[in-house]
């Protein structure tokens, strides 16, 4: 499978939640991509097995295959390109990054208002763990950022719980891809 730009962008679109459904008409809008160039990236990638259809009324509904298991690795591609994207954006706080990347084991995500990219002076930090992590009270007072850590045990994960549905719908994982990528798998 040759992943080229549009192939990514339009799988990107997928990387949120996992088994989103979305027709083509809207990834084509909020991509700003020609309509007939995402229908034949998207019959592609159904032939390679990658995505699944379902049709309803008049549109394709796409989402991803499940039972295909490169889909799991193809995720772990797109979720560190994001990382990658969301650390560019924010390069002037870097350090804050890596440090609580260095500070922890398990898996580390981002969520709320920096990884919707709606952030402001105000905001804090949100991240969520299952795991463990160092102190990191210097790095809030280092960077004048409040970070708010919720933490949880692996066995207390529940993808039905409205706060996790959250993090899933919208994050960035700065550690622990492949571990997160299968508990939400």
């Amino acid at each position: 499978m040759l992943l080229n730009n549009n192939v990514f962008k339009i799988l990107s679109e997928f990387s949120g939640d996992y088994s989103k459904k979305i027709y083509g008409g809207k990834i084509a809008r909020k991509l700003k991509m020609n309509q007939k160039t995402v229908s034949n990236i998207l019959n592609s990638l159904e032939k390679q097995n990658i995505l699944k259809y379902s049709t309803e009324g008049k549109n394709k509904y796409y989402f991803l295959n499940k039972l295909n298991i490169q889909v799991p690795d193809l995720l772990k591609i797109i979720e560190i390109a994001r990382k990658n994207e969301f650390i560019k954006k924010y390069s002037n706080i870097k350090e804050l990054f890596v440090e609580l990347e260095k500070r922890s084991s398990g898996i580390l995500v981002i969520f709320g208002s920096y990884a919707n990219l709606t952030n402001n002076e105000k905001s804090d930090l949100d991240i969520f763990l299952i795991g463990k992590i160092k102190e990191f009270n210097e790095l809030e007072e280092k960077y004048h950022i409040k970070i708010n850590l919720i933490k949880l045990n692996k066995d207390k994960f529940n993808k039905e719980d409205i706060f996790i549905k959250e993090v899933i719908k919208n994050h960035i994982i700065l550690e622990g891809v492949e571990k997160f990528i299968e508990l939400i798998w």
